[in-house]
This record gives structure tokens, sequence and C-alpha cells, in this order.
């Protein structure tokens, strides 16, 4: 098989490569290997939002061949070939000639699939155009209606009904394997439907369509309108053989994958014979022997050797939304390429940042959203449930856990690998108003954050807010400057003086006046200049300027600008007040376009997500600066709520067994239950610290609430701690078994949740010495452990980060600095700062002053003698403190949390640190 081309076939929807097993073991006899790819979409649970996991998946099976020094002819059929299309991207033969690269993809071929052009999707493509595509649209709704429509699973993923679908995409086949095939179909997800392409393929390089005249699925005329958006580059094969009862040998002329010349080849009956089903058996072998298909012929000689017939009937398979299948979701609302939907999912492009810049901004806000802002953990959740765009193929969202040896299992540690999806109901079980087969349908068109505000602001003029040009180019602006300045930050400070200057030399001012130097001047011209422009728009009321406000508000702040002075969270309180006037205009044009309206739903969902995204901001600012929050409380949950009901502890027995995948996979939407939870307690926190740090601060006797609010919110603190303690503990401790997704995942929420609780103690603490202390002396104890714990926590998840080696070349696919670790990840690097500098002021706080029930300071243990471990704990805190200067955010945040440290325990700190010098 050496000089043959490899054979990769792309399945459909719901398929799978055992689907495709007569056809692999037929091509094997011709010395061809024909691989399948198993399209991680099929029963995803969650429903996958997109094609874009299915696309890598065959990337990845092409590759392996490539890398081989071998052509590779791709085969895709029904929705399969959306995957393929955009899984060939740069692989083609001439391309990679061209960088001086073995092997290629030689030939595309799309068995009665879907051959989109840019920008289309798949509903897009199959809206009836002409009378017979109406009639068949016609015969599918009275189908619809006599049978009940598409099933769906809990999650939302569509289902076939077994019965009805044989005639539809088995029609011709032999029974016995019809009865396999059907057997063998697992659930789709609708959001790849809705999802447009990126890239039209076939015009890069050489492909054949092999039309299915009888296919029910997908109707002739739909794949004749395929084939003629073309233009002429579809090579085409159909089948002409009409007579069921008799089989045929192929007389065609192809070109042998390394020949140097064309010869006519008879492919002789008994081996593959082809019924008068579809096309696809003929014409896949027809193809998969040459580089270019040229002649396909009926020969009048028939040939009867049933003893050796391969036949591969379950190859006809096909996926959703193609004629006649049952449906029962909307097709015209927001199918056109030209739609207002497609702005749900829309990123940056390379005409509004550079491409490195637009890497960046895509992980790092993709990565955030989705463990914080995601459906899970909005508090003001929609009706509807809505799908944020999870991180693509270069981020940690596909990253795969570390492969373990089989005979060293037994050395891990123990996990909680039965946490599956009934463990996951436990813990994430709440309130959901999603119906399958609801609208919510229809909000699985993928969204971005970005995407949420280019729909809101597309509409501005029709819900009354009425933007003219100029503040259009003011909101495009700012919005444009201010995302240069976040990506910037995310660039290595290495090759900088003056990014070193930012952590060493902190009386230094720093800023316009400083001499130039690359990439730190970059930033710092992004940044006044971002500055500058919120200011000049803070008059214009669009989403776009509240956003480009939201993420000016956690870029890192440069540090002292000659005869400035710079405040943090500047324009906040601007930008929540932006909100609260846009997000009214909102509601009540939703509430005119009524319930049933696919464009009021998708605004609901995309205003919920912006709201939320504030929300956000706005508790971050309280919990780590003098900010008292500005957002009313998230209706639907009560003051003062310590905790979801819903939520149940991992029971012990789940941390019986040996760590595997299906774990990991489960981490991500623990995490997310968790931020759910946590967003909950902070509430709580920022309003006591609120009240506290207000002008009637000594007056707690006049809030008679205070006392029972205080110990409701330590009551919730515990109440998380055991819910999710020990799953986050078991994470951190075994983080370099987990893929990269999940450790972002389990790192930010327990980083973050512990810098709630070291806040929490902050505020409370000099309440004790007054006389109307706000709680009782057993609470307070509580308190004062679950802080010791959050000191532990994040030393041991600095230990465990900075054990793990750099992941490079994950880095710079997605443009961050090289060296920078998970820590690094984060939306808002001041916060991960933040963290560490309290964990380290928590520590020397329970080092210097005795807990409730202890004596004098000179009882402590400061002495030399004394137990040196939480010393320790400091040098290793510091580390990851330091480790964050690896970009240029980080940097920032890091020298200004180290000069405030250093201000105050600078002796102490000094007397912990350690270095690994040899000489």
């Amino acid at each position: 098989m050496a000089n043959n081309p490899t054979i990769v076939i792309v399945p459909g929807s719901w398929h799978c490569p055992k689907h495709y097993k007569y056809l692999i073991d037929g091509l094997a006899k011709f010395n061809y290997e024909a691989v399948g790819v198993t399209l991680p979409s099929v029963n995803s649970s969650p429903p996958h939002a997109s094609w874009d996991q299915d696309a890598q998946a065959v990337r990845e099976v092409i590759l392996k061949s490539l890398d081989n020094g071998n052509d590779v002819i791709a085969v895709a059929h029904s929705f399969g070939g959306v995957a393929m299309s955009e899984a060939v991207k740069g692989l083609g033969k001439e391309a990679r000639e061209k960088q001086g690269l073995k092997g290629g993809v030689v030939r595309l071929i799309y068995m009665c699939a879907m051959a989109l052009p840019e920008g289309q999707t798949h509903v897009g493509q199959i809206q009836p155009q002409t009378p017979e595509e109406e009639e068949l649209e016609r015969q599918r709704q009275e189908l619809q209606a006599k049978y009940g429509g598409m099933r769906f699973t809990e999650d939302g993923a569509m289902l076939l009904d077994k019965d009805i679908i044989r005639d539809i995409f088995y029609n011709r086949c032999d029974p016995k394997d019809v009865d396999e095939a059907v057997e063998l179909l697992g659930s789709f997800p609708t959001g790849p439907l809705t999802v447009p392409v990126t890239y039209t393929a076939y015009r890069e390089i050489p492909s054949t369509y092999i039309v299915c005249e009888n296919d029910k699925a997908l109707a002739l005329s739909y794949q004749e309108r395929m084939i003629a958006q073309g233009d002429g580059v579809f090579h085409i094969a159909m089948q002409y053989i009409r007579e069921p009862t008799k089989w045929t040998s192929l007389i065609f002329k192809f070109y042998i994958i390394g020949a140097d010349d064309a010869f006519d080849c008879t492919l002789e009956a008994p081996v593959f014979k082809l019924r008068c089903m579809s096309t696809i058996e003929t014409a896949l072998l027809l193809a998969a022997c040459m580089e270019f298909p040229d002649i396909l012929v009926d020969t009048p000689r028939p040939a009867r050797h049933d003893d050796e017939i391969v036949t591969s009937p379950v190859t006809h398979c096909s996926d959703t939304i193609q004629r006649p299948v049952l449906l029962n979701y909307q097709l015209s609302i927001g199918s056109l390429p030209s739609s207002p939907v497609y702005l749900l999912n829309s990123k940056l492009n390379a005409t509004i940042l550079d491409e490195c810049l637009v890497r960046i901004h895509d992980t790092i806000v993709t990565g955030c959203a989705s463990r914080f802002i995601g459906y899970e953990c909005n508090l003001y959740k929609p009706g509807h449930r809505y799908q944020l765009e999870e991180d693509g193929g270069d981020s940690p969202q596909d990253q795969k856990p570390v492969q373990l040896d089989p005979l060293s299992t037994e050395n891990l540690p123990k996990t909680p690998s039965s946490i599956s999806q009934s463990d996951m109901s436990l813990i994430t079980s709440g309130p959901s108003s999603q119906q399958p087969g609801s609208m919510a349908q229809d909000i699985s068109h993928r969204m971005t954050i970005l995407g949420t505000i280019r729909f809101l602001d597309h509409f501005s003029d029709l819900y009354g807010n009425r933007l003219t040009v100029s503040a259009r180019r003011k909101s495009d602006a700012v919005l444009k400057a201010v995302l240069r300045a976040f990506s910037l930050q995310w660039l290595s400070s290495a090759d900088s003086p003056t990014g070193v200057q930012s952590t060493t030399n902190y009386n230094s001012p720093i800023g316009r006046d400083t001499p130039r130097n690359s990439p730190m001047d970059a930033f710092y011209d992004s940044w006044f200049q971002a500055r500058s422009l919120i200011k000049n728009a803070l008059s214009v009321q669009s989403f776009r300027v509240l956003y480009a406000i939201l993420m000016f508000d956690g870029i890192s702040i440069p540090a002292k600008a000659s005869g400035e002075t710079l405040v943090a969270h500047e324009f906040l309180d601007a930008g929540l007040q932006k909100l609260n006037c846009l997000a009214g205009l909102v509601e009540q044009y939703c509430l005119n376009l009524g319930p049933h309206s696919t464009y009021g739903t998708i605004m609901e969902a995309s205003l919920s997500v912006v709201r939320w995204c504030s929300h956000v901001r706005d508790i971050g600012a309280a919990l780590t600066a003098d900010h008292v929050c500005k957002l009313s409380d998230v209706s639907g949950n009560d003051k003062g709520q310590a905790t979801s009901s819903g939520y149940e502890p991992i029971s012990p027995y789940v941390f019986d067994q040996g760590f595997n995948r299906d774990f990991d996979n489960c981490v991500p939407g623990i995490c997310r239950a968790a931020a759910a939870e946590a967003f909950r307690v902070w509430k709580q926190v920022v309003a006591i610290k609120g009240f506290l740090f207000s002008s009637i601060q000594n007056d707690i006797e006049l809030c008679p609430n205070l006392s029972a609010d205080v110990t409701s919110t330590i009551t919730a603190v515990g109440r998380f701690k055991e819910v999710f303690g020990s799953f986050l503990d078991y994470c951190i401790e075994n983080l370099g078994f987990l893929s990269m997704r999940s450790r972002l995942s389990s790192v930010s929420i327990a980083m973050f949740w512990n810098l709630g609780v070291f806040v929490l103690m902050e505020t409370l603490h000099p309440t004790r010495t007054g006389l109307n202390q706000p709680c009782s002396h057993s609470i307070f104890s509580k308190l004062q452990t679950y802080n010791e714990e959050a000191a532990l926590s994040v030393t041991r998840t600095a230990q465990c980060v900075l054990s793990l080696p750099f992941e490079k070349v994950f880095n710079l696919q997605n443009g961050v600095s090289a060296e920078a670790s998970i820590l690094s990840y984060h939306i808002t690097p001041t916060l991960v700062a933040a963290t560490f500098q309290k964990a380290i002021e928590a520590i020397l706080d329970m080092q210097l002053y005795p807990p409730c029930g202890e004596s004098t300071p000179k009882d402590r243990s400061l002495s030399p003698h004394a137990d040196s471990t939480w010393k320790q704990h400091i040098d290793t805190i510091m580390k990851g403190l330091l480790s964050l200067a690896a970009t240029i955010g980080g940097a920032l945040a890091s020298g200004m949390a180290i000069q405030n440290l250093m201000q105050f325990h600078g002796d102490i700190i000094s007397d912990c640190w350690s270095c690994d010098f040899e000489t």
C-alpha cells in the first residue's frame, strides 16, 4: 500500500466508521488503506455547538498519513462534507509541495455530501428554491405531522426513529444490512447545522461530486445546486445502472498515483458489484483508485459471482435536515448567509487586529467565557439556553490529557472516575427552562461575547437607540483600540527592558516618557490610546462602547505615568450606567416582538450574556478595590440565599477508582457549576464589604440584618467547601493528568474561590475588636479555618502549576508568551496577582496575630525554632506570583502586588525567599 494514497472516510451525521466496514475491507483488497474518522459530535453530550471539533478530528487523521509521506484522498458523505472541507485547509498537494513537504490531499470526494461555499450553513443551503423542492418540503411537513417530528435527547441532541429512518437512509439496501446500520446510529447536535463554513476547499483542491439520484435525505436538486455553486470545478460522477436485479463491472480510465501513464482498467465484477441503490460504492471505488477521475460507463457484460459479492449498504448514511428527514424547527429565519443571526458567532479577523493578537483575544476571551460566562454560570439565565463558543482546535478545549502507560496506572492516585453524567446531574442540577426541541434549538447558533455585542448593536435603530454616523465610528474605534491593548498583555515581556523594570524598579516612573522599547511600549501606547478614545466615547450609548469599557477595566494598568495618576476601574461606573439604559430599550423591544419571536429570543439571550459579563466585572472590582456594586440584585435570587438547594456534595465513593478520561471530561462542567455557586457567595461577600466600608461602618447596630448576613455568608462558604472542596483539591493534586481545558477550569475556579475567602476574612477581621461584633465566636472560628485552608490551597496550586513544564507549543499556537503558565490564561491578570498577594498576607496574618482563643503575638511561631512550613509556603506563592511576569500584563500586575507586599512585609518575605543557584 506504500505507493497508494490513503483513503480517509468522513461519515455523515449520526454515523460512525463501523458503517463503512464493508467499504474499508473492499478497498483493502485493492491495496488501499482506508481509515474512517470518528466524529466527536456524534453522541456528544452536551451536544457540540459547532463542527469545529469534527474538522479537527478529520485533520488529525489526514496529517497522520501525510506525516508518513503518503498522499490522501478524502471522502465525505452527507454533512461530513463540512468537516472534511474545513479539515483540509492548507493540506492540498500543491500547497504542501510549495512548502517543501511530502504528501498532500490529492482529491476531495463529496459523496452526496454538503459542499458549501464560504459563509453558508447546512440549514441555509437546503432552503427550498424550486417547485420540486417546495413539494418535497410539503411532503416533509406531512410526515412530520404524521410521526411527530424529530426526537431529542435530554440535553437537546437529535435522535432518529429507527423504524422511519430505514427507508430514508437505507432504501434499496439488504434488510439485514439495514438492521446492522440502524443499530449503529447515534445522536447528533443541531448546532453544527447552523454554523457557517469558513473555507471553500473544492476551489483549491481537485474535487469530485458523486451524485446520488435516489437519495431520499438529500434530494437530487440540492446536490445539483451545490455542484453549480462550484462554477465548474467539480468532476461529476453519476450512477447510470437502472436494473436492480443485474450486476455490472465498470470500465474506466484512471491514473494510479505515482504512475507515469494512464491506462484502462476493468474493475472485475466479483469484487465490487453494485446494486441499483445510490452511487456511493461505484464512484468511491472509482475515485479511490485514481488521482483524476475521468470516465465512468456501464458495460453490457453482466456478472453473477454472488458468493464473492462485497457490498457496502451501510455507507448510504445521511444527516439531519436533508429532505425529507423529519424536523420540527424553523429553517427560514436566520438561514441566509446575510442574516444578522450570523453576527452571533463572529470573531475578530486580521483586518481588525494583527493575526497574533487575534489568536490571543480568541483564546483568552473564549476560554474564560466558557468557564465564567456560560449558561450554567449565569445568574441572569434567560428563558432559553444559549451556547457560547468553546475553545477551538488550537486552544485548551482540544488538548488531550497525558497519555498514560497502562502498566503504570496502579501508581496513580485514586480518582473520582465514576463522576459521569449521573454524578454531574447531582452537582449541576438546578432550574432550567430548556426543553428538547424548543426554541432553544434556534439559540444553538454558537455565540461569542463579541458576537452578542455586534448582534445587539445591529438592531440599535429598531429598539430606539439611534446612533449617528459619528457615534458608530467612535464605537468601532474605541472597541478596536481596547481589544488591541487587551491582547498585547499576553505578549512576552522578556525582550523588553521596560517590562523588566516594571517588576524590579518599583519607584521608577514608567510610561510615555521612558525610552521606547517594543513590545512593552506598544502596550503602553495602545493602553493610553484606548483610554483616550473611551473618554471621547463616553457619551455614546452603544454595546460596543460598553464592551470596550468592560474589557478595559480588566487590563493591567501601566506603571506610573509622568504627571498623571491612573485610577483603577476609572470608567466602570459609566459602563454599568450604559448597560442599565440599553437593557431597558432591548427588553422593551423583545417584549414587543412577543414570546415566539426567534430574534426576540436571541436578543434576550445576548442581553443576558452582556449583563452577566457586566455583573462579573462589577463583582470582581468590588472584591479587590474600593468599588461598590452598582448593578441591582439578580432577579430570581433572593438576597442572603446561601446556596442553591440543587447542589449535592460529591459522595466519598467516587474517589475510589483510577484516573480516566471520563473524569477529565466532567471537570469543566463541574467547575462551571462551582463558578455559579461561587458567584452567589461572592455577591454576599461584596454586599457585606460594601456596608462595612461605607460611611456608617461604625454603626453596625443600624443594620440589624448584618449579623444574619455574615452568618449566612460564612455558612455558604462552608457549604461550597463541602460540595466542591474535595473535587477541586483532587484536580489540583493531579493537574498533570488533566487536559489543558480541565487544568484551566480547575485552577481558575480554585484560585478565585480562595480570593473570595481572603476578602471576606479581610473584611470581617477589623470588626472583631469592636463592641458590636457581627457574628459569634464559633462562626468566626469557622471562617478562620476556611481562610487557612484557602492559603494552603493557593500554595498547592502554585506548586502544582510550577511543577509542570511550559506548554511552549500550545502557548505559541495561541500567540501567547512561550513561558506563560496556565496561571496566565485568565482574562484579568490583576485578579490572579491579587489572589497570590492576599494569600501571602493571610499566611503572615495567621503568624503575626493569634486566632480566636489564643493569647498574644509573643506566643506565635516566628521564633527561629518554630515550624518553617509557612515560610516555604510564602516562598512557593511568591514564585507563583513572579511566574506571571512572563507576559506584559502579568508583569505589570505582579509588579504592583510585589511592590505592595515588600513595602509592608519586605524583610519577612526576603527571609523566606529561596533560589536554585548551584555555585
